[in-house]
């Protein structure tokens, strides 16, 4: 029976395969350039390459961008198919967990002038407020 580690690094390497042939690597004939393509365009080694594909090795996380890069897969799922993040650090509450304020979200904004700013977090509240509203609901917390 294969360990996690082992487990991880098989899920991985057939989402990767899939990938690649989806995105138009041919990785499956010896002659096709497809390995050798995907380590040009990733900056991998063609060794990486090859052992990542056939499930024995993960690659440096420095390559996952790249990889998701030109396979058209989005970032976040090799990173929680790599083992590095777990998939509930993309979930909707761990995203709303740092929500900004309007102050800061004017900040951000480059928004300085302390009278457009004072404007700008009363829309955003007036905003918020009337939305509440028309959801139902009565938490004034959400207006803060």
């Amino acid at each position: 029976m294969p360990d996690h580690d082992d487990r991880i690094t098989q899920e991985f390497s057939a989402y990767v395969r899939d990938a690649a042939r989806r995105a138009g690597y041919d990785i499956d004939s010896p002659r096709g350039g497809g390995k050798t393509a995907l380590a040009r365009d990733t900056g991998m080694s063609q060794s990486s390459v090859g052992r990542m594909l056939a499930g024995k090795a993960m690659p440096d996380p420095a390559y996952l961008e790249p990889l998701a890069a030109a396979l058209r897969v989005p970032l976040p799922e090799l990173l929680v198919l790599s083992g590095l993040i777990s998939r509930e650090a993309f979930t909707v509450e761990a995203q709303q967990a740092r929500a900004l304020s309007p102050r800061e979200a004017a900040a951000d904004l480059g928004i300085r002038d302390p009278a457009k700013i004072e404007l700008f977090e009363t829309m955003v509240r007036a905003l918020l407020t009337d939305q509440n509203i028309s959801s139902g609901g009565n938490d004034e917390s959400e207006v803060a």
